[in-house]
């Protein structure tokens, strides 16, 4: 089993959904939520985060705003140097956060507080991203039960899956202090949701990179090389995509 697995890795997951290279730019000054999710995925993002920091200096603090406000951070954040992430990640989650506390069901405000948790405890120190573990899973539960084919949250909860098949024995002993029962889960389980993620979004760059990370953890050298190279072929959209894809260079050099 490798030994670099980090405890709760799961929730330093930047989770950099599959964004359509398109770029068609709205016309109206004032737009739609129907517009400003146009802008998602594009080039134009910054375009609809502007209508709705609008929207909010106008006082409309909405979980329709609110909910957008997180997802177009989460995208924004990906085209940052990893430096200069922290900031608008916490900003972020704090969007998300406050969207959940206006309506707990709301599928759209589940997803992205669980999304940008993952984000945001990258940056905090171990205790921290503890005492945001169950709150993470919960959320990721609560929103798959909504929507169980999503490939964001089937992504994460690869994450979450391969983090704790990755838990060394003393790792295991930590999680059991703040665990009545820890988890377990292994590397099959974790790629049958990374699997699923790849059939909606194959050419979803981190999804392709922990799957080629169960291969190797899997010693199936084969399928680990497969992907790694699917991996390498796809030009990076952002600074966290060219981490990515430099990562995978090196993993495949190595097999």
């Amino acid at each position: 089993m490798p030994t670099d697995g980090i405890l709760l890795e799961y929730l330093t997951i930047s989770v950099l959904l599959f964004l359509p290279r398109v770029n068609k730019s709205p016309t109206s000054t004032t737009m739609s939520f129907d517009e400003i999710d146009k802008t998602f995925g594009t080039k134009n993002r910054d375009q609809g985060y502007d209508m709705l920091k609008a929207r909010l200096d106008k006082g409309d603090r909405s979980v329709e705003v609110l909910w957008r406000m997180a997802q177009v951070i989460h995208e924004r954040s990906a085209c940052m140097p990893k430096a200069q992430r922290k900031a608008a990640i916490n900003d972020g989650l704090k969007f998300a956060e406050e969207a959940v506390q206006k309506d707990s069901n709301h599928f759209k405000a589940l997803k992205w507080n669980a999304v940008l948790i993952g984000q945001a405890t990258e940056y905090m120190p171990t205790k921290e991203k503890l005492e945001c573990s169950k709150k993470f899973k919960e959320l990721l539960d609560k929103s798959l039960a909504k929507e169980p084919k999503d490939t964001a949250l089937l992504h994460l909860r690869g994450r979450y899956k391969f983090s704790v098949a990755s838990l060394t024995w003393l790792e295991k002993k930590l999680a059991s202090t703040f665990y009545q029962q820890p988890p377990s889960h292994s590397y099959e389980e974790a790629n049958e949701d990374f699997l699923a993620a790849y059939k909606v979004n194959p050419k979803w760059m981190e999804n392709l990179f922990f799957i080629a990370k169960c291969y190797v953890a899997l010693k199936d050298k084969n399928n680990a090389r497969k992907y790694l190279t699917e991996l390498c072929d796809i030009e990076p959209y952002s600074d966290a995509e060219q981490e990515f894809l430099d990562d995978a260079k090196a993993m495949l050099s190595k097999l």
